[in-house]
């Protein structure tokens, strides 16, 4: 299943020439009031890093867009070497509301969501945390969020505010949120979003990169990248069988932490799990985390996905 393409404004970017000699840098979006959309185009589906481009004009109607990703292939060393993240643990943040918004809304059924919410419900409970779990984008508002100290994208596929919805309210009011101190949490689905629209829109932008254009069922042989609380606990290799998704592009601002090579199909070497952070915020996400399994494995749901929850509220 996949969206079909709207009428979008077209922006470009400027991007210093010397960023990509920062390796892991993690600049904020400044904080923006419109969408970002622009026109479809069909990405080069064996790259999957954004680099940044030399000398391009920024848009004047687009306030504070982030670098404009381009993509460009590498071999897996200088990926890893690229990529690799630096330990960021627990920091004095500020003082949010223990409660996180766990959001599903999706235009794809994936039958186990109800079963992730209540596990998700079960973790944060434990933590002495209240949720409220919601298919309602309304919740997207400055006011609406203020009430939560993280936003938990479930699984939220193609068109996380509506169907066929760009989104643009609900998604400024997100990076207000997360540059204030909020987290942001996503699986799956959350990043495999408005895939028709090229550069990512600010939804996309805010989370750090987009999936889509092709998936893989079976075995992956996945490796962690570097030092990060989100990783940590995982094995310096190890294989995943499951759905994951390809990646359209990851932008300058984000910090790889796994990725995998499909073990059949086109063999391709794919991010699946990133962090970066948004002014005062933290933002985590990862392709894992479809179906349940995921969740209760004890490697992959206990070393990684449930610490990248823990990171975003900084526990």
């Amino acid at each position: 299943m996949r969206p079909s393409a709207w009428p979008v404004r077209k922006y470009s970017f400027l991007v210093a020439l010397g960023f990509a000699a920062c390796a892991g840098a993690q600049n904020p979006i400044p904080d923006a009031g419109g969408d970002g959309r622009d026109a479809p185009s069909t990405p080069d589906t064996t790259a999957v890093e954004a680099a940044p481009s030399p000398s391009i004009d920024l848009a004047p109607d687009v306030p504070g867009a982030p670098d404009a990703p381009t993509e460009a292939a590498a071999t897996d060393d200088a990926v890893d070497a690229h990529d690799a993240p630096v330990d960021v643990g627990v920091d004095a943040g500020p003082t949010l509301p223990a409660r996180v918004l766990l959001y599903h809304f999706s235009t794809l059924v994936i039958d186990s969501v109800p079963a992730q919410l209540t596990f998700y419900k079960n973790v944060l409970a434990g933590w002495g945390y209240s949720t409220d779990d919601s298919v309602d984008p309304a919740k997207f508002t400055d006011d609406g969020l203020a009430a939560y100290g993280a936003v938990a994208m479930i699984n939220t596929c193609f068109f996380p505010f509506g169907d066929g919805k760009d989104g643009a309210k609900e998604s400024a009011a997100l990076q207000r949120f997360v540059a204030r101190g909020g987290g942001l949490f996503g699986t799956h689905c959350a990043a495999v979003t408005f895939q028709s629209v090229s550069p990512p829109p600010l939804y996309n932008q805010l989370f750090g990169g987009q999936e889509g254009n092709g998936f893989f069922d079976g075995t992956s042989a996945c490796r962690k990248i570097g030092a990060h609380p989100t990783i940590d606990g995982l094995p310096e290799t190890f294989d995943f069988a499951g759905n994951l998704d390809n990646n359209q592009v990851v932008f300058p601002t984000t910090t790889l932490t796994v990725r995998c090579k499909w073990g059949a199909a086109e063999m391709r070497d794919v991010a699946v799990s990133w962090v970066r952070t948004e002014g005062a915020g933290r933002v985590f996400y990862t392709n894992f985390g479809k179906v349940m399994a995921d969740l209760t494995d004890p490697v992959l749901g206990a070393k990684h996905i449930v610490p990248g929850l823990a990171w975003v509220l900084r526990r």
